[in-house]
């Protein structure tokens, strides 16, 4: 974590992408917190070991052109074996990423290889160009990669198209290859990156059913007339379900409000051929004749989540309109076939999320309910606590549990004293024999809850301090405080997350020295 100074980012490249990348960079992040970008030559990058030792960010894009400037002569006269040229370009790619990993201990984000510049489309066709050495070489390049990020460049391209992505004047000119269009979209990727690694995304996502998960509405067509198929009309609404799997299986918890009866819709999710969402995916449903906006203040309440961790889907104007009335601070969008899926990139996900910890949390939420009931009916809150039969594990990280311990940290923003770590970082702190990692796991009466809660200490001092809003309201922070207090910790970092001042407090009150440190992030 970085005290006091702008967030850092250094571009690593064989091209420039001047003077319009620095500038949308920039334009992506609020005005308060502009970032420093760093432009490096990748012909200078053994010079440069202090320009890299404080960025944030790394970012690094070779244009395969430029590289190899002699392929098509190569592979034409048949200088080298096919496998040969391909061995050589990959040893380039590790060499150049080792160096880079030599001086930096956090993630790369690396732009992969394109071959649209090629002309031989005009003379041959569609064909591969160089027999589809790019895109072999690209997939040795994300076996290098390991846990750093590669994008997809040609992905990038597509969305701008071929005949607008490059700038012909500019290549030769300044070296400059690359259109604004395209610099603006590169930009864009580097801020969704920037978000998804300080883990700043919606935790929750509320959708309507009728004209949403599928066509029709219950109470007109009935069971048997609603549409949601792999074709015909039926298709749009099975692939959102599609889509609203993969939020899912990325980590998002997924709710159901709906003006309807919960027997009609939990008939069709258990029942109707043509579902994908089942019961098991969906954490809370509130399908009442209630006014969709407490339904809404009712799911954030059961899953004890901030209402700005959420977004509502639903086809209907007044129902939106309802929303952002009274529920300012939930996200809305209007279901449109065409454009929900761009609507939902508010999303900032990571694709090596746990499906057992996706599925543990998912679980509690559904158990929620009878911890209600339970909390209810007891005499007292100490009486609820005994009667949950908790099971509070705490216990030296392991390994395996870095990547869990890294989403706790980035995802949490009540119970933390605001220190997120990658997994790159986290390793890091696992490696080092002054730094003690713990890992805090839960049980009850109703379920596993699995890892809630995550402890770092350096000497005296308490580096990372994260429990999950699952486990609050059960004491868990009590037995974590014992736990430092029997390491004989004295004082806290504390980093503002706009929601998290309850642990100030709570370490206050038990005589923490608080050390307070800031970081501009959005």
């Amino acid at each position: 974590m970085k005290n006091n100074t702008n967030y850092k980012i250094a571009i690593i490249s064989n091209v420039l992408f001047e003077p319009y990348l620095q500038k949308y960079i920039k334009s992506f992040f609020v005005k308060s917190k502009q970032p420093d970008i760093l432009f490096i030559s990748c012909y200078d990058l053994h010079q440069c070991h202090s320009d890299l030792k404080d960025v944030n960010m790394v970012v690094v894009y070779m244009n395969f052109e430029l590289l190899c400037q002699n392929i098509s002569k190569d592979v034409f006269l048949k200088k080298y074996d096919y496998y040969y040229v391909l061995s050589e370009y990959e040893r380039k790619c590790r060499e150049l990423y080792l160096l880079i990993k030599q001086q930096i201990n956090i993630p790369i984000i690396w732009f992969g290889f394109e071959d649209y510049f090629c002309n031989q489309s005009y003379i041959c066709g569609y064909i591969p160009a160089f027999d589809g050495l790019v895109d072999r070489l690209n997939l040795k390049l994300i076996e290098i990669l390991r846990d750093d990020i590669f994008v997809d460049f040609k992905k990038l391209i597509a969305k701008v198209g071929i005949s607008k992505a490059y700038d012909h004047k500019g290549k030769y000119r300044w070296n400059a290859p690359y259109s604004k269009e395209l610099i603006c979209v590169v930009a864009e990727e580097i801020h969704k990156q920037y978000l998804i690694s300080l883990g700043s995304t919606p935790k929750c996502l509320v959708v309507d059913c009728d004209n949403v998960l599928w066509g029709g509405i219950i109470e007109q067509d009935g069971i048997e007339g609603i549409q949601i198929a792999s074709d015909g009309l039926g298709r749009p609404f099975q692939d959102f379900q599609r889509f609203l799997l993969e939020l899912f299986f990325r980590g998002v918890i997924l709710a159901v409000c709906s003006k309807n009866d919960e027997t009609e819709v939990l008939k069709i999710f258990r029942e109707h051929t043509g579902m994908l969402l089942k019961e098991e995916h969906i954490s809370c449903f509130k399908c009442n004749w209630d006014n969709k906006p407490e339904n809404i203040k009712a799911i954030a309440n059961e899953l004890n989540i901030g209402l700005d961790s959420m977004v509502f889907v639903d086809d209907s104007i007044f129902e939106i309109e309802s929303v952002k009335s009274v529920l300012p601070e939930v996200r809305t969008v209007l279901y449109n076939r065409d454009s929900i899926y761009q609507d939902l990139s508010c999303f900032n996900l990571k694709s090596n999320v746990s499906i057992n910890t996706v599925m543990e949390r998912t679980t509690t939420y559904k158990t929620n309910a009878m911890r209600e009931k339970l909390k209810s009916t007891s005499k007292s809150f100490s009486d609820y606590i005994s009667s949950l039969n908790m099971n509070i594990d705490i216990h030296k990280t392991c390994l395996q549990e870095l990547s869990r311990v890294a989403e706790l940290t980035q995802r949490t923003n009540k119970f933390t004293n605001g220190t997120r770590y990658t997994l790159e970082q986290l390793k890091t702190k696992f490696n080092d024999e002054n730094y003690q990692l713990y890992t805090v796991c839960l049980s009850d009466k109703f379920s596993n809850l699995g890892i809630v809660g995550a402890i770092g200490i350096y000497g005296k001092t308490v580096d990372l301090f994260s429990l999950s809003c699952r486990a609050l309201g059960r004491n868990v922070e009590y037995s974590m405080l014992d736990y430092l207090l029997q390491r004989k910790t004295s004082d806290v970092l504390y980093t503002s997350t706009t929601k998290n001042q309850a642990i100030k407090d709570f370490f206050c009150s038990n005589k923490y020295k608080i050390v307070e440190l800031q970081w501009n992030v959005e």
